[in-house]
């Protein structure tokens, strides 16, 4: 998003130059110098920020008083980005701009972009609260693509990241500036490391980076210093890099928005681009591979928000009793659970309640509750990697990251440079690392538990029972793969605080009799799949849900839910469309050449288990049974509807 604003920047001072104009455009945000803050709020006419830092801003809205008084457009681009818990954090967010802008006698015309996006106006409602028109001519220019898609498992003494990393160096050095998408900030390093022992002009980019490492790495590419870069999704928004010549995406990147936004980014300038998506052993990218039509013909994704979270609402009106005293009738801006949310704040001593004049008013009890608030995730616990060496902070790391990539004993890439995790000081909230000099990574192993709280509504069709509901998952790390080129050198056990959240999950309740084979491999290599095509129906990443299979006297259940506390709205999709799921499961699974379950079907890159066990034949047949039963009867649309 930092990268976007400076982007776009320069894009609104070119235009002023041309216009003869002076809008005194700047960016403002976390990397903004505190001397220069103050000059920009009282003469600049545009200001591009983000939500992550304009959320730490609003408590202070009476130094912006100048700006927001005169305000007459908010422009929120890439709109499809805001999905999920940083979708439903930035609904939240929002309304609290838009509520202190009414306390000004500010009405700003809202302006959403965004080129790959399901149903635009219903996720602009979603996320704004406001009613929009839509305007789809597309009038932009676009340059020829080549599209070639690369199937990494008919090489199978290759691991595909590596073939990753060899084509994406083949590129540079046919002297094609190429920007490499990989799967998670781990592959970003690995991947650049690996390219640049055969290429020159490699670097790798991602979250995390300081933001004067971040600037260099982006000039560095515009002005073709660099030929390559091995990134995380932190470059998929519209940042135009007017030179790329090519992009190679590191395994499918799980939506058909997020495909054509990567495929984008190439050829800006009008020369002709090529496109090379790799396929990686996985249910969701077998199932593109086998329909590659797919990604050109089915529209995009439906991106979900969840405005239902009572978590992240009675945080966000926390943030806003602090901004501006609450009153009760303000459910207008924060949702039907404003009520509730505040009187679960009183009771719990968060809020103050005051009574007078027949109006009730919440007031704050102290300050600092946005530094609680982390928009893309739910856990604001910070840790801190430090080297042991230098004493040099490295990165920052929320709760969750630190317990899956920074364990005791873990290896962190940063930089492309592997360190190896020296010690893990949970009370102080630091990560020592040492340098390593070796190609190490690990990969954790887990396990995880689930516990059913509420049902919240249920459907029975035939002996197979779907419901939706609250429950309870605990995570606990124990122990962790030591790997070198994907080849496994050691397996090593720790011990770990488990990791326990509320959320909200969806789930089968099926009949086992006369299902042969190994049961509990069945329903797990079941649970895998169905995880594994999720976002074929929401927009979603496949790290953002999780899932757990148990089976008990001839009956299984498989969970999927929601991986941030209080839900993000997938699980609650999925209930509705849980017959389209199991149908493509059922389709891959089938259509799989392997006997005892592969990458390709059954087996899981995120599995805490290490994929153990699996047994494909009584995965086939539990996945068939509920494909019969969800299709003997499926409910209309009115009575699913009726129902939340």
């Amino acid at each position: 998003m930092k990268a976007l604003a400076y982007d776009q920047l320069k894009g609104i001072q070119e235009m002023e130059k041309g216009l003869g104009g002076d809008f005194k455009a700047a960016v403002y945000d976390g990397d903004t110098p505190r001397n220069q803050r103050g000059k920009l709020r009282q003469q600049s006419r545009i200001i591009l920020s983000n939500p992550h830092a304009f959320h730490y801003y609003l408590p202070w809205h009476k130094l912006w008083q100048r700006f927001f008084r005169n305000l007459k457009y908010i422009v929120i681009d890439e709109g499809h980005w805001y999905r999920g818990i940083l979708g439903t954090n930035v609904a939240f967010f929002l309304r609290r701009l838009l509520r202190i802008l009414h306390h000004y006698g500010s009405n700003p015309q809202i302006i959403m972009a965004s080129a790959t996006m399901a149903d635009p106006v219903e996720h602009a409602h979603k996320l704004t609260g406001m009613d929009f028109k839509l305007i789809q001519e597309d009038g932009s220019s676009r340059s020829k693509r080549t599209y070639l898609f690369w199937d990494a498992a008919r090489n199978p003494n290759l691991s595909p990241h590596l073939q990753t990393a060899d084509l994406f160096a083949r590129c540079v050095n046919l002297d094609m500036q190429t920007l490499c998408f990989t799967v998670s900030r781990k592959m970003a390093e690995l991947t650049a490391r690996w390219a640049g022992q055969t290429a020159q002009g490699i670097s790798s980019y991602r979250a995390g980076y300081l933001a004067e490492d971040r600037r260099e790495l982006e000039k560095k590419l515009k002005e073709g210093e660099l030929k390559g870069l091995a990134s995380t999704n932190a470059l998929e928004l519209g940042v135009n890099i007017g030179g790329l010549d090519a992009v190679v995406m590191g395994g499918y990147p799980g939506t058909i928005a997020s495909f054509h936004q990567r495929a984008g980014r190439a050829g800006r300038s009008g020369q002709e681009a090529l496109i090379l998506q790799l396929f990686y052993d996985n249910p969701l990218d077998g199932y593109i591979l086998s329909h590659p039509d797919y990604l050109f013909r089915e529209p995009v994704e439906q991106a979900v928000i969840s405005l239902e979270n009572d978590h992240i609402l009675k945080k966000h009106l926390k943030c806003g009793a602090e901004e501006l005293v609450l009153e009760e009738d303000e459910g207008n801006w924060f949702g039907p659970g404003y009520l509730e949310g505040v009187g679960s704040l009183v009771e719990g001593g968060e809020l103050k309640l005051h009574q007078g004049r027949g109006k009730k008013r919440y007031y704050a009890l102290g300050k600092g509750a946005c530094f609680q608030v982390n928009l893309s995730s739910f856990d604001k616990d910070e840790y801190r990697l430090v080297c042991e060496e230098s004493g040099e902070l490295l990165e920052i790391l929320n709760k969750r990251q630190a317990y899956l990539e920074a364990h005791p004993g873990a290896v962190f890439l940063h930089m492309t440079r592997p360190y190896r995790v020296t010690a893990f000081d949970e009370e102080r909230k630091v990560v020592m690392v040492k340098l390593l000099e070796e190609d190490f990574y690990t990969t954790v192993l887990s396990e995880t538990s689930i516990k059913v709280e509420e049902t919240l509504h249920q459907e029975q069709r035939g002996q197979v029972f779907l419901k939706y509901g609250r429950v309870i998952v605990t995570e606990k790390v124990r122990g962790y793969l030591l790997k070198k080129f994907d080849k496994v050198v050691k397996k090593e056990e720790i011990e770990m605080k488990p990791l326990q959240f509320d959320t909200r999950a969806v789930w089968v309740e099926i009949p086992l009799k006369g299902i042969r084979g190994d049961l509990a491999g069945g329903l797990h290599g079941a649970e895998h799949l169905l995880i594994g095509v999720t976002p074929l129906l929401a927009m979603c990443d496949r790290w953002d849900i999780g899932g757990v299979s148990l089976e008990e006297k001839f009956r299984g259940a498989i969970f999927i839910y929601d991986g941030f506390p209080g839900g993000i709205g997938i699980s609650q999709r999925l209930f509705s469309h849980f017959d389209q799921l199991t149908e493509r499961a059922v389709e891959i699974v089938e259509k799989c050449r392997c006997r005892e379950g592969c990458p390709r079907c059954l087996m899981s890159p995120k599995c805490g288990n290490n994929n153990d066990p699996l047994d494909k034949k009584a995965a086939l047949m539990i996945l068939r049974n509920l494909m019969y039963s969800l299709k003997a009867f499926t409910p209309q649309e009115e009575d699913y509807k009726a129902t939340l």
